[in-house]
């Protein structure tokens, strides 16, 4: 090969192999993926996990916690596509580009981020504001979250903290664990609570006998647990209105290989759905295509329409199953058409796929009033990537030359057959009036 010739491949060569990766990433958001780890962590603890990661084609690149270079950011543009972000138990906080603030920014620009707690220690502070701006509300130090009457037997059976869930019931989003499973979910750590954030994604919740407190400290009967019940929240998330997700897991050991390897373990079909969720490979939904026209004509996405005119809006979405785009059908899908307020309210119909897209159609008559409206599709539902469309139109009233004539108003006969009754008597009282006199008489002749 000649110098020219390398050298064209050595300019090309990082590019195209970004393009490669980029194309055989399952998330539809990339492929790179930072994880921060503390030397004191074992990497090969989490291998299973990490190993999943890496096979679902992900590039990882792992970092320490208190590395010095370390940035989520190249001159303003986001350095990764997603952040794991696990605990150092033997740190006391984190590095300055981890800090609240740059974890924000990093959603604010896509980015996802999946925070791992360390389940023999505190949150740090900077991921606990981080936490609270996402309206999650992290448990006091070194609480565990207990329950006496669902616990392994062999790893607690005195402090009842290795606890053993049921999916059926424990998990708020069965999207993230799709099909029945018998299998068990073993967790050890602390749980914390949820705030009023509409935007917050439930994932999986502790059983009705659980309940977090320290055991260090004696527990009282009058005392109340920092948490208790299913509102014991173990894993939750939140979608931000840009669609970049973060998610929080209470305890990092639920994805550790223990967790995994154990007996009628799930924790690994978990650990996937929820990483799937997090990175964009599942739950992503987009509109494929917007169109509006005048009813049975083919003239698309027309400025200005008529008062009382016959309008067709259609939509196609699609959704992503990790390799490719299929139709989305759901029941409530809505379209509204507003002024200042919503006219019209409208469920849309899904007809049939088109492609790897399912059409939703609906026909309406244009409301009596004149004005700019605007076709507004918003749909937004927990789990799923939020879709929102506007289009505005002119509404213009009728032309001169486009008003009914009388004889085409059938209302209007009555009207119509008065004026006529009244021209036809005029007419006759007329003629009679002129051609009828008094009567002629006879002149008497005189001698």
């Amino acid at each position: 090969m000649t110098p020219f010739g390398r050298g064209i491949i050595r300019i090309l060569g990082f590019p195209l192999l970004a393009l490669v990766s980029l194309a055989l990433a399952l998330s539809t958001t990339g492929s790179k993926l930072l994880v921060v780890l503390d030397p004191s962590i074992n990497k090969e603890d989490y291998s299973i996990f990490f190993d999943d990661l890496k096979d679902r084609d992900f590039v990882i690149d792992f970092r320490s916690a208190n590395d010095p270079h370390l940035s989520l950011f190249n001159y303003g543009e986001r350095a990764y596509d997603h952040v794991i972000l696990t605990l150092p138990p033997t740190q006391k906080a984190l590095g300055p580009n981890l800090l609240a603030k740059p974890l924000l920014e990093f959603m604010a620009n896509g980015g996802n981020v999946l925070v791992l707690v360390n389940p023999n220690e505190h949150a740090l502070g900077s991921v606990r504001e981080f936490a609270r701006e996402l309206d999650i509300h992290l448990p006091f130090r070194d609480t565990k979250l207990v329950d006496h009457f669902h616990f392994d037997t062999a790893a607690s059976p005195n402090l009842h903290d290795t606890v053993i869930l049921d999916p059926a019931t424990s998990l708020v989003a069965p999207s993230i664990m799709p099909g029945a499973t018998r299998k068990k979910i073993v967790y050890s750590g602390s749980a914390f609570a949820l705030g009023n954030n509409q935007l917050l994604f439930p994932i999986l919740r502790a059983s009705d006998t659980a309940y977090v407190y320290d055991p260090a400290e004696e527990l009282l009967a009058s005392d109340s647990p920092f948490v208790s019940g299913t509102q014991a929240y173990l894993v939750a998330g939140i979608q931000a209105r840009n669609n970049a997700r973060a998610v929080i897991v209470a305890s990092s050991s639920m994805l550790s290989n223990d967790a995994i390897d154990a007996a009628d373990s799930a924790n690994r079909e978990l650990a996937a759905g929820i990483t799937k969720w997090t990175f964009q490979e599942s739950g992503v939904i987009k509109l494929a295509s917007v169109t509006h026209k005048l009813a049975n004509t083919d003239e698309e996405n027309p400025q200005i329409y008529r008062v009382k005119q016959n309008i067709t809006y259609e939509a196609e979405i699609s959704e992503w199953t990790g390799d490719k785009w299929v139709p989305f059908v759901a029941d409530d899908v809505q379209l509204e058409f507003t002024m200042l307020d919503p006219y019209y309210r409208l469920t849309l119909t899904p007809v049939g796929a088109n492609g790897d897209s399912e059409l939703y159609t609906t026909t309406f008559q244009a409301p009596d009033q004149h004005g700019m409206f605007t076709f507004h599709l918003n749909y937004k539902r927990t789990g799923l990537s939020y879709v929102e469309d506007k289009r505005t139109v002119t509404l213009r009233h009728f032309g001169h030359n486009e008003f009914l004539r009388s004889f085409e108003i059938p209302n209007a006969y009555p009207y119509i057959t008065s004026v006529v009754v009244v021209v036809v008597a005029w007419v006759l009282f007329t003629v009679l009036w002129v051609f009828s006199g008094p009567e002629k008489v006879p002149e008497k002749k005189t001698q």
